[in-house]
Protein backbone atom coordinates (compact mmCIF):
# COMPACT_ATOMS: atom_id res chain seq x y z
CA UNK A 1 0.00 0.00 0.00
CA UNK A 2 1.01 3.63 -0.77
CA UNK A 3 2.17 5.73 2.21
CA UNK A 4 0.58 9.01 3.21
CA UNK A 5 2.99 11.06 1.45
CA UNK A 6 1.92 9.26 -1.62
CA UNK A 7 -1.93 9.15 -1.30
CA UNK A 8 -1.75 12.81 -0.41
CA UNK A 9 -0.44 13.29 -4.34
CA UNK A 10 -2.93 10.94 -6.00
CA UNK A 11 -5.77 13.28 -6.95
CA UNK A 12 -3.82 15.46 -8.22
CA UNK A 13 -1.31 12.38 -10.36
CA UNK A 14 -5.33 11.33 -11.08
CA UNK A 15 -6.22 14.18 -12.86
CA UNK A 16 -3.17 14.07 -15.00
CA UNK A 17 -3.76 10.54 -16.04
CA UNK A 18 -7.35 11.41 -16.92
CA UNK A 19 -6.26 14.04 -19.09
CA UNK A 20 -3.80 12.04 -20.97
CA UNK A 21 -4.90 10.74 -24.27
CA UNK A 22 -2.75 7.80 -24.26
CA UNK A 23 -3.70 4.47 -22.29
CA UNK A 24 -1.90 5.22 -18.79
CA UNK A 25 -1.72 3.20 -15.66
CA UNK A 26 -0.38 4.36 -11.99
CA UNK A 27 1.95 1.37 -10.47
CA UNK A 28 2.58 1.58 -6.86
CA UNK A 29 5.75 -0.20 -5.53
CA UNK A 30 4.03 -4.08 -5.25
CA UNK A 31 3.34 -3.37 -9.16
CA UNK A 32 -0.44 -3.02 -8.22
CA UNK A 33 -2.89 -1.24 -10.30
CA UNK A 34 -3.42 1.61 -8.44
CA UNK A 35 -5.28 4.42 -10.93
CA UNK A 36 -6.26 3.81 -14.44
CA UNK A 37 -7.71 6.37 -16.79
CA UNK A 38 -10.00 6.17 -19.90
CA UNK A 39 -8.16 5.34 -22.56
CA UNK A 40 -6.90 2.26 -20.27
CA UNK A 41 -10.67 1.15 -19.64
CA UNK A 42 -11.23 1.43 -23.62
CA UNK A 43 -8.30 -0.26 -24.64
CA UNK A 44 -8.85 -3.42 -22.31
CA UNK A 45 -12.43 -3.31 -22.59
CA UNK A 46 -12.73 -2.98 -18.40
CA UNK A 47 -14.12 -0.54 -16.20
CA UNK A 48 -11.70 1.18 -14.11
CA UNK A 49 -12.88 -0.48 -10.73
CA UNK A 50 -11.94 -4.17 -12.55
CA UNK A 51 -8.17 -2.95 -13.02
CA UNK A 52 -7.05 -1.01 -9.83
CA UNK A 53 -6.28 -3.01 -7.05
CA UNK A 54 -5.26 -6.28 -9.06
CA UNK A 55 -1.39 -7.44 -10.03
CA UNK A 56 -0.29 -5.26 -13.14
CA UNK A 57 1.22 -8.76 -15.20
CA UNK A 58 -2.89 -9.98 -14.78
CA UNK A 59 -3.64 -7.27 -16.89
CA UNK A 60 -0.67 -6.67 -19.16
CA UNK A 61 -0.07 -10.23 -20.44
CA UNK A 62 2.54 -10.70 -22.76
CA UNK A 63 2.36 -13.44 -25.02
CA UNK A 64 6.03 -14.25 -24.68
CA UNK A 65 8.83 -14.48 -21.94
CA UNK A 66 8.61 -12.36 -18.74
CA UNK A 67 8.81 -9.08 -20.09
CA UNK A 68 6.78 -7.18 -17.39
CA UNK A 69 8.59 -9.14 -15.14
CA UNK A 70 11.86 -7.74 -16.06
CA UNK A 71 10.39 -4.01 -16.54
CA UNK A 72 9.06 -3.33 -13.13
CA UNK A 73 12.37 -5.07 -11.30
CA UNK A 74 14.30 -1.73 -12.36
CA UNK A 75 12.11 0.65 -10.04
CA UNK A 76 13.73 3.58 -10.38
CA UNK A 77 14.41 3.67 -14.17
CA UNK A 78 12.44 4.59 -17.25
CA UNK A 79 12.11 1.93 -19.92
CA UNK A 80 10.60 1.49 -23.04
CA UNK A 81 9.77 -2.03 -25.32
CA UNK A 82 8.55 -1.74 -28.77
CA UNK A 83 6.11 -3.97 -30.23
CA UNK A 84 5.25 -6.06 -27.55
CA UNK A 85 2.55 -8.75 -28.27
CA UNK A 86 0.16 -8.19 -25.64
CA UNK A 87 -3.29 -10.51 -24.56
CA UNK A 88 -5.94 -7.77 -23.70
CA UNK A 89 -8.99 -10.03 -23.62
CA UNK A 90 -9.79 -13.91 -23.60
CA UNK A 91 -9.34 -13.83 -27.56
CA UNK A 92 -7.80 -10.40 -28.70
CA UNK A 93 -4.35 -9.59 -28.74
CA UNK A 94 -2.72 -6.44 -29.61
CA UNK A 95 1.00 -5.29 -30.30
CA UNK A 96 1.78 -1.87 -28.51
CA UNK A 97 5.26 0.27 -27.14
CA UNK A 98 5.22 0.63 -23.76
CA UNK A 99 6.76 2.74 -21.52
CA UNK A 100 7.08 2.82 -17.85
CA UNK A 101 8.90 5.55 -15.78
CA UNK A 102 9.22 6.64 -12.16
CA UNK A 103 7.56 8.93 -10.08
CA UNK A 104 8.39 8.16 -6.82
CA UNK A 105 11.84 5.87 -6.90
CA UNK A 106 11.36 5.95 -3.02
CA UNK A 107 8.26 4.30 -2.53
CA UNK A 108 8.84 2.63 -6.22
CA UNK A 109 5.75 4.01 -7.59
CA UNK A 110 5.77 4.27 -11.61
CA UNK A 111 3.13 5.38 -14.39
CA UNK A 112 2.80 3.46 -17.60
CA UNK A 113 1.75 4.53 -20.58
CA UNK A 114 0.48 1.74 -23.30
CA UNK A 115 -0.03 2.90 -27.17
CA UNK A 116 -0.91 0.22 -29.58
CA UNK A 117 1.20 0.07 -32.78
CA UNK A 118 -0.83 -0.27 -36.42
CA UNK A 119 0.09 -3.07 -38.23
CA UNK A 120 2.48 -0.68 -40.50
CA UNK A 121 3.94 0.54 -37.98
CA UNK A 122 5.34 -2.18 -36.61
CA UNK A 123 7.93 -4.47 -38.55
CA UNK A 124 8.20 -8.05 -37.56
CA UNK A 125 11.22 -10.24 -38.02
CA UNK A 126 10.63 -12.68 -41.21
CA UNK A 127 12.18 -16.21 -40.48
CA UNK A 128 11.90 -17.87 -43.69
CA UNK A 129 11.91 -21.41 -43.39
CA UNK A 130 13.14 -24.28 -45.92
CA UNK A 131 10.70 -23.87 -48.73
CA UNK A 132 10.82 -20.19 -48.78
CA UNK A 133 14.98 -21.03 -48.81
CA UNK A 134 14.39 -23.20 -52.05
CA UNK A 135 12.22 -20.91 -53.37
CA UNK A 136 14.64 -18.21 -52.96
CA UNK A 137 17.61 -20.38 -54.23
CA UNK A 138 15.18 -20.88 -57.72
CA UNK A 139 14.78 -16.79 -57.89
CA UNK A 140 18.35 -16.68 -57.70
CA UNK A 141 19.13 -19.19 -60.48
CA UNK A 142 16.49 -18.12 -62.46
CA UNK A 143 17.75 -14.40 -62.40
CA UNK A 144 21.10 -15.40 -63.45
CA UNK A 145 19.97 -17.41 -66.44
CA UNK A 146 17.76 -14.08 -67.73
CA UNK A 147 20.36 -11.83 -66.78
CA UNK A 148 22.74 -13.92 -69.45
CA UNK A 149 20.47 -12.97 -72.58
CA UNK A 150 20.12 -9.68 -71.53
CA UNK A 151 23.67 -8.72 -72.21
CA UNK A 152 23.60 -10.73 -75.78
CA UNK A 153 20.48 -8.45 -76.67
CA UNK A 154 21.87 -5.67 -75.09
CA UNK A 155 25.00 -6.10 -77.59
CA UNK A 156 22.93 -6.77 -80.32
CA UNK A 157 21.04 -3.10 -80.03
CA UNK A 158 24.10 -1.24 -79.73
CA UNK A 159 25.37 -2.96 -83.23
CA UNK A 160 22.45 -2.00 -85.12
CA UNK A 161 22.19 1.38 -83.39
CA UNK A 162 25.53 2.05 -85.20
CA UNK A 163 25.29 3.68 -88.64
CA UNK A 164 21.73 3.68 -88.78
CA UNK A 165 19.42 6.40 -89.51
CA UNK A 166 18.09 8.51 -86.87
CA UNK A 167 14.51 6.21 -86.14
CA UNK A 168 16.70 2.94 -85.94
CA UNK A 169 19.42 4.66 -83.39
CA UNK A 170 16.71 5.95 -81.47
CA UNK A 171 14.65 1.96 -81.14
CA UNK A 172 18.35 1.21 -80.46
CA UNK A 173 18.58 3.09 -77.35
CA UNK A 174 15.04 2.33 -76.50
CA UNK A 175 16.11 -1.29 -76.13
CA UNK A 176 19.38 -0.53 -74.32
CA UNK A 177 17.34 1.24 -71.71
CA UNK A 178 14.95 -1.23 -71.28
CA UNK A 179 17.22 -4.18 -71.03
CA UNK A 180 18.89 -1.93 -68.70
CA UNK A 181 16.27 -1.28 -66.45
CA UNK A 182 14.86 -5.24 -66.43
CA UNK A 183 18.67 -5.95 -65.39
CA UNK A 184 18.14 -3.32 -62.68
CA UNK A 185 14.85 -4.77 -61.18
CA UNK A 186 16.84 -8.26 -61.59
CA UNK A 187 19.69 -7.22 -58.74
CA UNK A 188 17.36 -5.21 -56.61
CA UNK A 189 15.44 -8.88 -56.33
CA UNK A 190 18.94 -10.17 -56.22
CA UNK A 191 19.23 -8.60 -52.79
CA UNK A 192 16.42 -10.56 -51.26
CA UNK A 193 17.58 -13.86 -52.14
CA UNK A 194 21.13 -13.89 -50.57
CA UNK A 195 20.58 -16.30 -47.26
CA UNK A 196 24.17 -15.71 -46.06
CA UNK A 197 24.64 -13.71 -42.79
CA UNK A 198 25.53 -9.54 -42.90
CA UNK A 199 29.29 -9.04 -42.14
CA UNK A 200 28.40 -6.82 -38.93
CA UNK A 201 31.59 -4.92 -36.96
CA UNK A 202 31.62 -1.77 -34.26
CA UNK A 203 30.83 0.62 -36.56
CA UNK A 204 30.43 4.61 -35.96
CA UNK A 205 27.02 5.66 -37.98
CA UNK A 206 28.05 8.95 -38.76
CA UNK A 207 30.15 8.39 -41.81
CA UNK A 208 27.42 6.46 -43.15
CA UNK A 209 25.14 8.91 -42.46
CA UNK A 210 27.55 11.71 -44.37
CA UNK A 211 28.04 9.80 -47.24
CA UNK A 212 24.29 8.82 -47.70
CA UNK A 213 23.44 12.45 -47.77
CA UNK A 214 26.33 13.24 -49.95
CA UNK A 215 24.90 11.08 -52.49
CA UNK A 216 22.05 11.92 -52.33
CA UNK A 217 21.97 15.78 -52.38
CA UNK A 218 24.61 15.63 -55.64
CA UNK A 219 21.83 13.30 -56.90
CA UNK A 220 18.24 12.79 -56.85
CA UNK A 221 17.51 15.01 -53.55
CA UNK A 222 19.46 18.04 -54.99
CA UNK A 223 17.31 20.91 -54.18
CA UNK A 224 15.89 19.93 -50.81
CA UNK A 225 16.15 20.89 -47.24
CA UNK A 226 18.38 18.82 -45.34
CA UNK A 227 18.20 19.42 -41.35
CA UNK A 228 20.21 17.51 -39.23
CA UNK A 229 19.40 16.88 -35.50
CA UNK A 230 22.29 14.92 -33.65
CA UNK A 231 23.31 13.14 -30.68
CA UNK A 232 27.28 13.42 -31.17
CA UNK A 233 27.50 11.46 -27.77
CA UNK A 234 26.17 7.88 -29.13
CA UNK A 235 28.07 4.83 -28.92
CA UNK A 236 29.21 2.58 -32.10
CA UNK A 237 27.04 0.09 -33.70
CA UNK A 238 27.19 -3.25 -34.42
CA UNK A 239 26.63 -3.08 -37.96
CA UNK A 240 27.55 -2.79 -41.76
CA UNK A 241 28.80 0.48 -42.87
CA UNK A 242 27.79 0.06 -46.97
CA UNK A 243 24.25 -1.61 -45.87
CA UNK A 244 23.78 1.54 -43.38
CA UNK A 245 24.49 4.18 -45.78
CA UNK A 246 22.37 1.62 -48.80
CA UNK A 247 19.21 2.25 -46.05
CA UNK A 248 19.75 5.67 -45.78
CA UNK A 249 19.70 6.04 -49.30
CA UNK A 250 16.82 4.35 -50.25
CA UNK A 251 15.08 6.02 -47.34
CA UNK A 252 16.29 9.25 -48.50
CA UNK A 253 15.43 8.84 -52.30
CA UNK A 254 11.62 7.58 -51.21
CA UNK A 255 10.97 10.79 -49.79
CA UNK A 256 12.00 12.41 -52.92
CA UNK A 257 10.71 10.14 -55.49
CA UNK A 258 6.75 10.51 -53.43
CA UNK A 259 7.39 15.06 -53.72
CA UNK A 260 5.76 16.81 -56.03
CA UNK A 261 8.16 19.75 -55.68
CA UNK A 262 11.49 18.87 -54.61
CA UNK A 263 12.25 22.89 -53.49
CA UNK A 264 9.74 22.28 -51.13
CA UNK A 265 10.95 19.41 -49.33
CA UNK A 266 12.44 19.24 -45.98
CA UNK A 267 14.58 15.88 -44.91
CA UNK A 268 15.21 15.66 -41.44
CA UNK A 269 18.19 13.15 -40.12
CA UNK A 270 17.95 13.06 -36.57
CA UNK A 271 19.85 10.37 -34.15
CA UNK A 272 19.26 9.74 -30.47
CA UNK A 273 20.09 7.05 -27.52
CA UNK A 274 16.83 5.62 -26.31
CA UNK A 275 17.06 4.09 -22.66
CA UNK A 276 15.14 0.40 -22.13
CA UNK A 277 14.31 0.05 -26.17
CA UNK A 278 14.48 -3.15 -26.88
CA UNK A 279 13.10 -6.00 -29.34
CA UNK A 280 12.33 -9.87 -29.04
CA UNK A 281 13.38 -11.57 -32.15
CA UNK A 282 11.49 -14.31 -32.05
CA UNK A 283 14.77 -16.25 -31.90
CA UNK A 284 14.45 -17.31 -27.93
CA UNK A 285 16.78 -14.89 -26.50
CA UNK A 286 14.11 -12.79 -25.03
CA UNK A 287 14.25 -8.83 -25.75
CA UNK A 288 17.37 -7.45 -27.17
CA UNK A 289 18.38 -3.81 -26.49
CA UNK A 290 18.31 -1.44 -29.59
CA UNK A 291 18.98 2.06 -27.95
CA UNK A 292 20.61 3.74 -31.12
CA UNK A 293 18.12 4.83 -33.29
CA UNK A 294 18.69 7.02 -36.21
CA UNK A 295 14.94 8.89 -38.50
CA UNK A 296 14.47 9.80 -41.39
CA UNK A 297 11.41 11.97 -41.50
CA UNK A 298 10.09 14.01 -44.39
CA UNK A 299 7.47 16.32 -44.96
CA UNK A 300 6.21 15.39 -48.16
CA UNK A 301 3.04 13.22 -48.46
CA UNK A 302 3.32 10.13 -47.03
CA UNK A 303 2.40 6.71 -47.72
CA UNK A 304 -1.12 5.96 -49.34
CA UNK A 305 -3.61 4.40 -46.62
CA UNK A 306 -4.26 1.31 -48.27
CA UNK A 307 -0.36 0.83 -48.70
CA UNK A 308 0.46 1.36 -44.61
CA UNK A 309 0.09 -2.36 -44.18
CA UNK A 310 2.04 -4.05 -46.86
CA UNK A 311 4.69 -0.96 -46.58
CA UNK A 312 7.76 -2.91 -46.43
CA UNK A 313 6.57 -6.27 -48.41
CA UNK A 314 8.63 -6.62 -51.39
CA UNK A 315 6.98 -5.00 -55.12
CA UNK A 316 4.38 -2.62 -52.57
CA UNK A 317 4.20 0.25 -53.86
CA UNK A 318 1.97 3.75 -54.33
CA UNK A 319 4.74 5.39 -57.41
CA UNK A 320 3.21 5.28 -60.91
CA UNK A 321 6.69 4.37 -61.67
CA UNK A 322 7.87 2.44 -58.41
CA UNK A 323 9.33 -1.11 -58.20
CA UNK A 324 8.04 -1.29 -54.40
CA UNK A 325 11.56 -2.72 -53.51
CA UNK A 326 13.29 0.41 -52.00
CA UNK A 327 11.54 -0.22 -48.49
CA UNK A 328 11.49 -4.15 -48.80
CA UNK A 329 15.48 -3.75 -49.29
CA UNK A 330 15.64 -1.23 -46.12
CA UNK A 331 13.57 -3.78 -43.90
CA UNK A 332 15.62 -6.85 -45.03
CA UNK A 333 19.35 -4.94 -44.31
CA UNK A 334 18.21 -3.62 -41.13
CA UNK A 335 17.26 -6.79 -39.87
CA UNK A 336 20.02 -8.12 -40.98
CA UNK A 337 21.78 -5.85 -38.74
CA UNK A 338 20.03 -7.07 -35.74
CA UNK A 339 17.65 -4.14 -35.67
CA UNK A 340 14.26 -2.74 -36.23
CA UNK A 341 12.33 -0.52 -38.65
CA UNK A 342 9.35 1.36 -38.10
CA UNK A 343 7.11 3.67 -39.49
CA UNK A 344 4.59 6.65 -38.22
CA UNK A 345 3.12 9.86 -39.24
CA UNK A 346 2.06 12.71 -37.73
CA UNK A 347 1.71 16.15 -37.80
CA UNK A 348 2.21 16.28 -41.48
CA UNK A 349 5.84 13.91 -41.18
CA UNK A 350 6.75 10.56 -42.56
CA UNK A 351 9.13 9.31 -39.91
CA UNK A 352 11.47 5.69 -40.38
CA UNK A 353 12.93 4.84 -37.54
CA UNK A 354 16.11 2.56 -37.25
CA UNK A 355 16.73 0.83 -33.85
CA UNK A 356 20.04 -0.70 -33.34
CA UNK A 357 21.99 -2.18 -31.61
CA UNK A 358 24.93 -1.42 -29.92
CA UNK A 359 28.79 -2.46 -30.54
CA UNK A 360 30.06 -5.16 -27.00
CA UNK A 361 32.88 -4.09 -26.60
CA UNK A 362 33.12 -0.49 -28.13
CA UNK A 363 36.42 1.22 -28.32
CA UNK A 364 37.47 4.05 -26.61
CA UNK A 365 37.11 6.20 -30.19
CA UNK A 366 34.88 9.36 -30.05
CA UNK A 367 31.70 9.34 -32.43
CA UNK A 368 31.44 12.65 -32.96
Amino acid sequence: MADSKDAAHQPAMSDLLQAHPVATLLIDGQGTIVEANQAAEALFNRARAALIDRPAGSVIIWREGEGLSRMLAEPGKSVWAYSVELSIHADSNLFADIALGPINPAGGWRVMAIHPVPKGGRMPFRRPGSAARSAGAAAAMLAHEIKNPLSGIRGAAQLLGKGSDANASALSRLICGEVDRIAGLIDSMQGFTRDQALSRTSINIYPAIGQSRGIAAQGFANGARFIEEFDPSLPRVLGNHDALVQILINLIKNACEAASDISKLQIRIATAYRHGLSWDAGDGRGHQPLPVEIMVADNGPGVPDHLVDALFDPFVTGKKDGQGLGLALVDKLVRDMGGVVQHDRTAGWTRFRLHLPVAVDPPAESNE
